[in-house]
């Protein structure tokens, strides 16, 4: 922990918009938790403007500028992360309170247990083949082997970057200076190779607990995406990006988040001012 608070790395490619929806969402519903890095792209003028008026919009966020992906996620992890690290992408959205510290968070690992999982819970039964079995149960949170489930399916996910805390020291030596070229999937963009590595070397990990909170509190909002061989674009960031800069922002109040049953969902939303 870095200041009493885990570091989290947040990775955002044009999308300032949804990045302050995430933070907004951080920091009413994981209050004092999280130490946030924004490490951002901007593919033109307009996407670099968002971010500028971001980094004036919102308070205690650390802002980087992404110059080499790979170098930077190690850098991070090597001289930044302290002894825990979180880690979320743009699209992610904090939506239930989580009443803890970061130190009880951490306190939740033992010498068994891989990840803290936010994103998982009892109710996230979508793209699994069976329900989670708990072999220990505490203070709203349970643990349970994951690799008793699929590789692929959520609940047996080695690495993921929706809302995952790990332990800095082992995540390093699972990594192990790897640069994840080798991947089965030939357009995956760096991470998605690095889950891909993940779930083709969970046998590597000593670890065989995940913990989770008995519900979930981050969900994935899948409005559109930076992926270049991805088709899904219900709300196009180019759009979003214009109504930021105009004082426009997602209004967190208007998303239904009523039975969340996966770790991905879409929901509407309407767009408010920013005063």
């Amino acid at each position: 922990m870095t200041n009493e608070r885990i570091a989290a790395l947040i990775l955002t490619r044009n999308r300032a918009c949804q990045s302050r929806l995430l933070l907004e969402s951080l920091k009413a519903n994981a209050t004092g938790i999280f130490e946030p890095y924004l490490l951002y792209k901007a593919d033109s003028s307009e996407y670099q403007r968002a971010y500028n008026l971001l980094s004036q919009d919102v308070i205690g966020t650390n802002f980087l500028i992404e110059r080499d992906l790979l170098g930077e996620i190690y850098f991070f992890l090597e001289n930044v992360a302290g002894s825990h690290v979180a880690f979320f992408m743009d699209d992610c959205i904090f939506y239930r309170e989580l009443r803890k510290t970061a130190r009880e968070l951490v306190d939740l690992f033992d010498d068994n247990t891989w990840s803290l999982s936010l994103r998982l819970g009892y109710n996230t039964t979508e793209n699994n083949k069976k329900e989670i079995k708990p072999i220990q149960q505490e203070d709203g949170f349970l643990k349970y082997n994951f690799k008793n489930h699929d590789a692929t399916d959520n609940y047996g996910f080695t690495f993921s970057w929706d809302g995952h805390i790990y332990n800095t020291e082992k995540l390093l030596k699972f990594f192990d200076g790897n640069d994840f070229s080798n991947t089965t999937n030939p357009d995956a963009i760096l991470p998605q190779r690095i889950e891909n590595f993940s779930t083709h070397n969970r046998d590597k990990i000593e670890e065989e607990l995940v913990c989770c909170p008995k519900h979930s509190h981050v969900v994935c909002m899948n409005y559109n995406t930076t992926h270049p061989k991805a088709n899904f674009n219900y709300y196009p960031i180019e759009e979003l990006n214009q109504k930021y800069l105009t004082g426009k922002i997602i209004d967190y109040k208007s998303i239904n988040f009523e039975d969340i049953a996966g770790t991905h969902a879409y929901r509407p939303f309407i767009m408010r001012s920013i005063n």
